[in-house]
């Protein structure tokens, strides 16, 4: 029997572009005329899952969340990460108020003051990152996208628990015993190789001068895992690049304080671990 509540449901009530569009998706999400994508406010159950520690990092977690404000996704493990923050500040905004509020600090007079910033105008302002990195590295030509967030939810669990292995191996007898030596140095190279997994997430193909293409995963890890440290940190470099979500950072504020009352620039951090509390507190940066 149909609920005659249905009616009743929660719809999407803020439409955004994703920074990526879907570009690099499978199966592309279901985009309005003006390439925007729907977003509802948050269920309930939506808000209990941020309450648990951790969820953000939990990748199960956040494609259950994501799926549930943003329907229209037809591939939640293929989202790339830029889209991922844009979609969850379209969400925070429909869920409570459109004031994001923060601290900051003014440079003139020292004093820390609460500070609303327009969601709506700042998601307006989202830059687009559809255009793919062409990365010239010796006579190798490499295109890059944006990580997905199945990537980086892989990478986040493999680093965690490699780290808690190390830390446990380390507090036995300082590594005195050869075996457990051995054994650290195993967890060293999990973390490693998970790292090179996540920079071949953001690498589409390699061209060789011949004109060979090789996108096969596997083949660029090994490639990535045998080659210098500098070519893989330039690497990197561009993937962080990728990365960006797009969203605007620096704001112009004016102080209350009636002694002193000038305006100043900082930035703003969109961080989504607060992006769903009520009193949010930013991380922000002055400008130097």
């Amino acid at each position: 029997m149909e609920n005659p509540l249905q009616g009743y449901y929660r719809n999407k009530e803020i439409y955004v572009k994703m920074p990526t569009g879907g570009k690099w998706m499978a199966n592309p999400p279901n985009l309005t005329a003006d390439g925007e994508i729907g977003v509802r406010p948050m269920s309930v159950k939506d808000e209990l899952i941020l309450t648990v520690p951790d969820a953000l990092y939990n990748g199960e977690a956040m494609f259950d969340l994501l799926q549930s404000i943003c329907p229209d996704l037809t591939n939640i493990e293929d989202i790339s990460l830029p889209d991922v923050d844009v979609i969850l500040l379209a969400s925070r905004a429909s869920s409570y108020d459109k004031k994001f509020p923060v601290d900051a600090r003014c440079p003139h007079c020292e004093s820390t003051q609460m500070f609303d910033i327009d969601l709506q105008i700042v998601l307006s302002q989202v830059k687009s990152v559809t255009d793919s990195i062409e990365l010239q590295v010796e006579d190798l030509t490499i295109e890059m996208r944006p990580n997905t967030l199945s990537a980086i939810n892989a990478n986040r669990i493999k680093t965690s628990e490699t780290a808690r292995i190390m830390l446990d191996i380390k507090k036995q007898e300082e590594l005195a015993d050869t075996n457990l030596r051995e054994k650290y140095s195993e967890q060293l190279a999990q973390i490693a190789a998970a790292n090179f997994v996540l920079i071949a997430d953001a690498i589409v193909k390699v061209t060789m001068p011949d004109g060979t293409i090789v996108s096969d995963r596997q083949h660029i890890v090994d490639w990535l895992a045998n080659s210098n440290r500098s070519m893989v940190e330039m690497i990197q470099k561009h993937q962080l690049k990728m990365n960006v979500n797009g969203l605007p950072k620096e704001f112009n504020f004016t102080c209350g304080e009636e002694t002193c009352g000038k305006s100043f620039d900082t930035e703003i951090e969109f961080n989504p671990s607060f992006f769903f509390t009520t009193n949010s507190k930013g991380q922000n940066q002055l400008k130097k």
